[in-house]
């Protein structure tokens, strides 16, 4: 690196500045952040460019010379599997003129060779080409720039920042609560590339609340609590009957030697959550009858109906981790008004499509309930954008996480 922490090279606008002193903790945000340039670039450099961002799955690089690349804004990172084991990720320019060295989004690879001039880097990052004598420089000074980068249960982090912010007892906890699912021995079984025309902000506080799944997602409702809860929390007469849903969920949970849960799915951190729900009495998984997606059970889960465990980390990933199949979300900013979402859907890497799967019945539940939410977000921000728009009161109950998220996001942005 070259000394100057990522985060110190970005400083707020005064106008920015104004808006994010004035923000009311537990309010919504005004117009301009989800419509301003520089609002946008402030997001990557303070959020996107600083934080931990997930990238993608150990068991897509799962041999040496194995290899993804991730791109947020202007910056692209390889991640590569080393001849050691090592997972390790380095800034995807090349140390020569600055050319891209890996230009696909995956691949496998001896080394990494740099296309314009052929520099070739050891998958450690180091350079091979003896330089001291035609550039006047030793080899050892032109290694690959190194990024931050953590396998938190098979789930692949990254941050930019020379100096990350801690989230070691986050990764400790994603690990823990993560293991008997072994993502490491999962696999893709399919992956839809959206493009959301809506700023990822909009895009991650619609996943904060389920105040709209009523009215918009019959068929994630038949498969979650997270309506009963809000109802629950409004009226108190409701609360025993959730109550004693939870205290038999979490005595199978025991008994299968799982974290138990509740069906508040809350904040495990101030910027995460690794939380176990159960599904619908009578189901076994997530899905629109109730009955298993996959017919093979993921990792070392021994039984069905070991619930969901929902993994949301700021700024970029959701995924609901279920007893068969898994659904995940990774948002990357394209602009003020654009968003990249990754969907996907794992299953036991032994599954077999066809057999144990089909595509017909994995994908339905999860991809309506993704385009349901895209269109409620582009219809957001087409209001939004309005010169007409003033931000209306959160629910104290039913949007108190879009509260909490847009909170930290503020201090971060001040930070």
């Amino acid at each position: 690196m070259d000394g100057t922490p990522l985060k110190a090279r970005h400083t707020l606008s005064p106008e920015i500045a104004r808006l994010a002193a004035e923000h009311r903790p537990g309010g919504p945000l005004q117009r301009d952040f989800y419509v301003g340039r520089e609002v946008f670039e402030a997001d990557l450099a303070r959020i996107f460019r600083r934080h931990w961002v997930f990238a993608g799955y150990a068991f897509q690089i799962a041999r040496p010379g194995d290899f993804i690349t991730y791109k947020v804004g202007t910056e692209s990172v390889i991640v590569v599997r080393d001849r050691s084991g090592e997972i390790r990720a380095f800034h995807n320019v090349c140390r020569h003129r600055g050319s891209r060295i890996c230009k696909t989004e995956q691949g496998n690879s001896h080394r990494l060779v740099c296309p314009y001039h052929r520099w070739t880097y050891e998958l450690d990052g180091s350079l091979v080409l003896d330089t001291s004598r035609e550039f006047g420089v030793d080899k050892a000074e032109l290694s690959l720039r190194p990024v931050a980068v953590e396998n938190a249960g098979g789930l692949i982090f990254i941050s930019l920042a020379d100096s990350p912010p801690d989230f070691s007892a986050a990764f400790a906890t994603i690990r823990r609560k993560m293991k008997p699912h072994a993502l490491e021995r999962a696999k893709i079984a399919h992956e839809v590339d959206y493009v959301v025309k809506a700023n990822w902000k909009i895009v991650f506080e619609n996943n904060r609340e389920c105040y709209h799944c009523p009215p918009n997602h019959k068929e994630y409702n038949s498969a979650a609590y997270d309506v009963q809860r809000d109802m629950a929390m409004l009226d108190p007469t409701l609360q025993p009957a959730m109550d004693a849903i939870v205290a038999r969920a979490n005595a199978r949970f025991r008994a299968l030697g799982l974290d138990e849960g509740d069906a508040m799915s809350t904040m495990t951190g101030a910027n995460f959550r690794c939380h176990r729900t159960p599904v619908v009495e009578g189901a076994v998984t997530q899905s629109m009858d109730g009955k298993p997606l996959c017919n093979r059970l993921m990792g070392d889960i021994k039984e069905w109906d070991s619930g969901t465990l929902r993994t949301t980390i700021f700024p970029n990933f959701w995924q609901h981790t279920n007893c068969d199949y898994a659904a995940a979300a990774r948002l990357t900013p394209i602009g003020p008004d654009e968003t990249h979402v990754r969907g996907y859907w794992l299953v036991d890497a032994e599954a077999v499509e066809g057999r144990d799967y089909t595509l017909e019945r994995l994908l339905p539940i999860w991809d309506l309930t993704n385009k349901q939410d895209w269109t409620i977000c582009q219809d957001q921000q087409e209001g939004v954008s309005s010169q007409a728009y003033i931000p209306g009161p959160y629910s104290l109950v039913r949007e108190r996480n879009v509260a909490h998220f847009l909170d930290w996001y503020l201090g971060e942005l001040r930070a």
